[in-house]
């Protein structure tokens, strides 16, 4: 017998998520926050594990190609059926590839091959600067001034944002739910990545993400 998930046990034991990221520290450890989701059911841990797996996989640094990347988000697509998941693995993908489009740009190269709804979009739409997207995504150009003023740490304030005040708006429409749990993680994520941040490690990361650009014609993030 598949064993269901109580809802509302659940979500009554995990501590208030903040109204915003920049906190001093996550309200809830990592190996806390694992031993409350065993109360998951199997079919939700199965979903859980694959939400966590992206999310972790996303916020690494490696030398992951284009192929790499298209390959993961196909697998994710393909194995994931809940609409919620779907919409944070395409969002994330999406934010990647206008983020690395800006740093292509910046650097004089080609447009990104990337994943994702804009990716025909951003070759159409190369020379506007913000490839004519402004409308849907108005974040873009505090990015690009971000990036242009060598502002790390900045940069990822601002991508970090956008994605959490879609994760709060969504979080505001469910209650004591399973979407309630996946954008509790979510939220939890952004969290640690921010706490873990600070003046160096961004300009490492601003460092890193710039070589990465350059090692390969293709890369994506």
């Amino acid at each position: 017998m598949t064993a269901s998930t109580n809802y509302y046990s659940l979500i009554a034991s995990l501590p208030h998520m903040p109204r915003s990221f920049d906190v001093e520290r996550v309200p809830i450890s990592k190996i806390r926050l694992q031993q409350r989701l065993k109360m998951l059911g199997d079919k939700d841990e199965c979903v859980v594990e694959k939400v966590q797996s992206f999310l972790l996989w996303d916020r690494q640094q490696s030398d992951r190609t284009d192929e790499d990347v298209a390959s993961e988000y196909e697998r994710l697509m393909h194995s994931i059926t809940n609409p919620l998941v779907c919409d944070i693995i395409n969002h994330r993908m999406d934010i990647r590839t206008i983020t690395c489009a800006l740093r292509r740009r910046r650097l004089g190269l080609e447009p990104p091959a990337a994943v994702g709804q804009y990716v025909k979009h951003i070759r159409a739409h190369w020379q506007q600067p913000d490839f004519h997207l402004a409308r849907e995504h108005a974040w873009i150009s505090r990015v690009r001034e971000r990036l242009e003023a060598n502002q790390p740490l900045e940069v990822e304030r601002e991508l970090l944002t956008v994605t959490w005040n879609r994760w709060v708006k969504l979080a505001d429409g469910f209650h004591f739910s399973f979407e309630t749990i996946l954008l509790y993680l979510a939220r939890w994520e952004i969290v640690d990545r921010w706490t873990r941040l600070d003046e160096s490690v961004g300009r490492k990361r601003f460092d890193d993400l710039l070589a990465q650009t350059l090692s390969s014609d293709g890369d994506t993030a």
